[in-house]
């Protein structure tokens, strides 16, 4: 159901070493994109359903080709003269954790979450955090990826000796979450394209052939140009990686990097992400769940995580010692991380034992601790400069405009759908097509539907605005994007979008079918278009508000329906008591009928009404004339208007768009650029 989500597959199945070194054997290493060989449409684009099958062949033999290339991102770079340049300090790295805990809640009620977490990495190595269910690992993660304001982190995390903080983050992390959020209707060449070129990481001359080398060097020449909703969970695994690696960060966080891969899958994206941290001298950290033993052994360190403390960390070679030298030694052909999780499982395993486990490694503490990192608090050269704000804007002014016309769901669907339902209403109400003034009351009906329905609607966008407020958030924490050049861009695209909606909605409905006023045609599509734009302005607050998706959609038809419910056609303003009478003037849609039927039967020719049909009609005055027509309709429906207040409902439908869109600024700035803080000691 998440465009976003990875497939599922089970990783527990150990792999077999054999077939995969015979596989090996079968394909030769890849040279560049044009000795890649020719493949169908269908390998390049395969189908999702299949998944299981083809396309995690293609994981294994992708990422096989991969680890064979001798090239790293890093000389990518190089070769294009533009790699951005970095201290000694960034070649040798050090990240610092010290007496790190972290709680939840407060007072009587807080809870430890995480106690006295130590460790200490350099460059070039890879750790994983294991645990079973509850043992602290994802609390650990968001703690070091600053993404745990749910609690209170105390302690010390550093980066070469500076403690780690959003900017630090922003210049020199990382961190890939488990889910890959990438742009579903973007190809991975294009993906990879605008990524080099928002890193300014090589000239305008350079990015195809940075991306290209990118490309090879983990193995996706064969999806390039393919859309990323269609690329298999390995694909997309690695062209998260590429990503991350053209940043050049000196700490990668992979959150659950395996998850939604099968064995064999699993082993590759391991040996990938070692030949990483070799190649690229990255500090990459890892959660990970129950791994093969081949997964489990392809990592050089492992922090084992129970009840929030430490059971172990180290290296993975020491831990079967380790364990054994505390009376847990490892059984013959059993599976070392399966053993030792299954020694800390509070839930299944004897308390006193896993207390005793834990408690050992707390002695062991002082003596397990390395060296550390660099106490100066200048360890830290300046990284490479980023787009200069105009050239960003640029950048990302074409990618939402990409997105804006491939993306089904958000607009191009909704305009078809939009059309579709305005032209079955057009013919529920043909018959007030005629000019007869007893059909005066259903120009109005058809008009709320035709305004109604669409703007109802909107509450689809939540969904995939949602998804979009992730992807970019993420964005913006990885100190990808600017969250400014993204809201300018996307709403200087969505207001055109909206005109093109009222023209799908109101042309062939409206003015073709029922046979409304061509004079007025373009002031009804302003005020249609500036209508839904309050609704669609609404769905972006839903989308940033509400983490929850479902939350969001509905809050948003709650919406519609006050507005519905107030909009002075069913219940008037005068009946109305306080505080509901509120809602009146603070919802669109008495301003839009206002001026909607103003326009609408002043500029229409109607049959005059005899006056022994007074008592057959709503509506019925002895005149042609449309102004005399609406006073009758005044006295039906009395929020409308026989004053000309277009200009002033226009301005006021202005001011509540622009109101709700500075609701989704505030909300989208604060979200998106939100940082947790670490408490030192």
């Amino acid at each position: 159901q998440n465009r976003f989500a990875v497939f599922t597959h089970s990783n527990n199945t150990p792999s077999n070493p054999e077939s995969i070194e015979a596989l090996q054997q079968q394909i030769p290493p890849s040279k560049n994109t044009q000795q890649s060989r020719m493949v169908t449409e269908e390998e390049k684009s395969p189908d999702v359903g299949s998944a299981n099958n083809g396309n995690n062949q293609d994981d294994l033999r992708n990422s096989t080709m991969a680890a064979t290339s001798s090239r790293s991102i890093k000389n990518v770079l190089k070769e294009s003269h533009q790699i951005k340049a970095k201290s000694s300090a960034m070649e040798d790295a050090t990240f610092e954790v010290k007496n790190l805990n972290f709680t939840f809640g407060k007072g009587d009620k807080q809870k430890p979450i995480l106690r006295n977490i130590n460790h200490t990495m350099k460059n070039g190595h890879v750790m994983a955090m294991m645990g079973p269910s509850g043992a602290g690992k994802t609390a650990l993660l968001d703690v070091l990826t600053l993404d745990g304001s749910w609690g209170e982190a105390t302690g010390s995390v550093t980066l070469n000796g500076v403690p780690l903080d959003a900017n630090v983050f922003k210049d020199h992390c990382f961190v890939l979450k488990q889910v890959d959020r990438h742009w579903p209707y973007l190809t991975a060449r294009e993906t990879l394209t605008f990524a080099t070129k928002l890193f300014n990481v090589a000239d305008a001359s350079d990015v195809d052939i940075v991306v290209n080398g990118v490309l090879e060097v983990l193995g996706l020449e064969i999806c390039a140009d393919t859309h990323c909703a269609r690329l298999s969970g390995g694909q997309k695994r690695r062209l998260s990686l590429a990503v991350a690696l053209l940043k050049q960060p000196t700490l990668l966080f992979l959150d659950e990097p395996t998850t939604g891969l099968d064995s064999a899958s699993s082993s590759a994206i391991t040996e990938e992400i070692n030949r990483v941290a070799k190649d690229e001298g990255a500090i990459i950290i890892c959660t990970i769940h129950q791994p093969s033993t081949k997964v489990y052994m392809g990592f050089d360190q492992v922090m084992i995580l129970s009840l929030g403390r430490q059971a172990y960390t180290g290296p993975v070679s020491k831990a079967d010692d380790y364990f054994g030298s505390i009376g847990h030694p490892l059984p013959p052909a059993t599976n070392p991380a399966e053993h030792f999780l299954d020694l800390v499982n509070a839930d299944f395993s004897d308390e006193d034992q896993v207390n005793g486990i834990l408690d050992s490694w707390d002695k062991k503490q002082a003596e397990n601790q390395s060296e550390g990192g660099k106490n100066a608090r200048d360890g830290l050269d300046e990284t490479g400069e980023g787009q200069p704000f105009l050239s960003e804007f640029t950048l990302m002014f074409r990618r939402c405009a990409l997105l804006v016309m491939r993306d089904p769901v958000l607009y191009l669907g909704r305009m078809a759908l939009f059309s579709f339902a305005c032209f079955f209403f057009s013919i529920v109400y043909f018959k007030s097509r005629d000019n007869d003034q007893n059909q005066a009351p259903y120009k109005l009906w058809l008009s709320t539907w035709v305004i109604g329905m669409p703007a109802n609607m909107a509450a689809v966008a939540v969904y995939g605005l949602t998804e979009e407020f992730g992807s970019i958030s993420l964005e913006v924490k990885n100190g990808m994007v600017n969250p400014i050049t993204y809201l300018i861009s996307k709403s200087m695209l969505v207001i055109p979008v909206m005109f093109l909606m009222s023209i799908f909605s109101c042309t062939l409905s409206l003015f073709v079918m029922m046979d409304f006023p061509w004079e007025v045609y373009g002031e009804l599509i302003l005020l249609w278009a500036v209508t839904y734009y309050i609704y669609e302005n609404v769905a972006e607050v839903m989308s940033v508000v509400f983490d929850d998706v479902v939350m969001g959609m509905l809050n948003h038809v709650q919406y519609w329906f006050v507005t519905f419910l107030f909009g002075g056609f069913l219940i008037p303003e005068r009946d109305l008591y306080w505080p509901f009478k509120l809602f009146y003037y603070v919802t669109p849609m008495s301003y839009f009928l206002k001026s909607c039927m103003y326009l609408v039967i002043t500029n229409t020719s109607w049959e005059k009404c005899p006056p022994e049909k007074v008592l057959e009609s709503s509506v019925c005055v002895d005149s042609s004339d449309g102004h005399d027509v609406l006073a009758g309709l005044v006295q039906v429906f009395p929020f409308l208007s026989t004053e000309d207040t277009y200009a002033t409902d226009i301005l006021v439908l202005i001011a509540q768009g622009v109101f709700w869109k500075g609701v989704y600024t505030a909300f989208f700035m604060l979200k998106s650029k939100k940082f947790a803080r670490i408490k030192n000691d």
